[in-house]
């Protein structure tokens, strides 16, 4: 379920264990913060089981800054229902694996030379994705690079 927060007057706000609003905000500063609860509760799943504090670059993308960055034209992130994700110390695949076992709809495993990441989405349809450098390749699931 996705809800509608407003950075300047819920940006501490909660919303989970370890996962505040201003996690989530756009980065070009808006105001406007779109979070789909149901993912901020799988990666409050995922910070329990690992133990580390999980590092959220990218969530909630205005169109404008989405262009701005590369986005797809209709990318989960801008419904509020997509986030890039890291942790230190931990490789993006053990992320990757860890979401295809517990069903997340979109996971895309970015193994760039700067650094790996993880976008994660509740879109209802699976849909899984590796890029290296710049070119998605799409897959069937994160167990076929294993």
């Amino acid at each position: 379920m996705v809800r509608e927060f407003s950075l300047k007057k819920d940006g501490e706000l909660k919303l989970s264990d370890n996962f505040k609003v201003k996690e989530f905000a756009c980065r070009d500063g808006s105001d406007k913060v779109l979070a789909d609860l149901d993912l901020i509760s799988k990666l409050q799943d995922f910070r329990n089981f690992i133990g580390r504090p999980v590092i959220i670059p990218s969530a909630y993308r205005t169109d404008s800054y989405n262009k701005q960055c590369g986005g797809a034209e209709n990318s989960y992130h801008l419904r509020g229902m997509a986030a890039d994700v890291y942790c230190d110390g931990v490789k993006a695949i053990v992320i990757a694996l860890w979401a295809e076992f517990n069903g997340l709809g979109g996971i895309g495993l970015y193994l760039n030379r700067d650094r790996e990441f993880v976008h994660l989405d509740t879109r209802p349809t699976k849909y899984r994705w590796v890029n290296r450098n710049g070119t998605n390749q799409k897959i069937n699931s994160i167990f076929d690079l294993l």
